[in-house]
């Protein structure tokens, strides 16, 4: 069986399609743009430079940097009270040979007649003895005891006090010490403020002497001070002068 040819018609056909095709690349290939539009080139400003010397003002200011924000204030801590520090001895301490002397001797003296007292069964109060021109002892006006309730410190601190003519006091021996320092010191405080009355002679006249003071912690708060050697003293002192006043003498002011 044989087939029909029609390679004429084949080869007519395909020179056609070749020639349709090179028209359609020749007329879109103008159309197409492979390179794509130049950059634009900017054109470099030429710009003066200052002078040395010249204040610049072509110059660009840098804009200042941020400021810090300020930080919030601290709250208040809250005030913690200062502790008071007791002060050194406030009392002179400071005495003459004889009246160191006569400190010692009354101490010594003192210290006997407790022992004697205890022994007999008294309650050991004794006083150094008075000089023999002396008719009233020295008289406490006015003072507050040591406020023993901020101490752990339980017992009697006992302290002898030298008071002049003008009812100042011019020296002190403990004879029953605390053995702490900050405890006597309490009673050094507490005697600083205590108004004296001196004592006086038998002509009226007022006098140099010596007072036994003894101070309980036991754990009270403070309060006038008026023991009943000062409450003898007082009457006493009454009584001598009510009687010097019907002598027709002068009493002191």
């Amino acid at each position: 069986m044989r087939f029909k040819s029609y390679w004429r018609t084949t080869v007519v056909a395909a020179i056609f399609l070749h020639f349709f095709v090179w028209l359609g690349l020749a007329l879109a290939l103008p159309l197409l743009d492979f390179e794509g539009d130049p950059l634009a080139v900017q054109e470099m400003e030429v710009v003066d430079l200052p002078e040395e010397g010249s204040s610049g003002e072509t110059e660009e200011k840098k804009p200042d940097p941020p400021k810090p924000e300020p930080e919030p204030p601290e709250p208040p801590k809250p005030e913690t009270p200062p502790v008071e520090t007791p002060p050194e001895d406030v009392i002179p301490t400071e005495t003459s040979p004889t009246e160191a002397a006569e400190l010692d001797e009354a101490v010594a003296e003192l210290q006997k007649q407790e022992e004697e007292a205890k022994k007999s069964g008294e309650d050991g109060k004794a006083l150094p003895p008075a000089p023999p021109s002396q008719a009233v002892g020295v008289l406490i006006a006015s003072g507050n005891t040591p406020d023993t309730r901020g101490t752990d410190f339980r017992g009697t601190v006992g302290i002898l006090v030298n008071i002049d003519a003008q009812g100042h006091i011019t020296g002190y021996r403990f004879t029953q010490t605390s053995g702490r320092r900050v405890v006597d010191q309490i009673v050094l405080n507490a005697v600083r403020s205590f108004k004296f009355e001196p004592a006086l002679d038998t002509n009226g006249q007022p006098m140099k002497t010596m007072r036994l003071l003894r101070f309980p912690f036991d754990g009270s708060g403070s309060h006038v001070y008026e023991d009943d050697e000062n409450k003898r003293i007082r009457v006493n002192k009454e009584v001598f002068l009510r009687e010097l006043r019907a002598k027709g003498g002068t009493p002191p002011t």
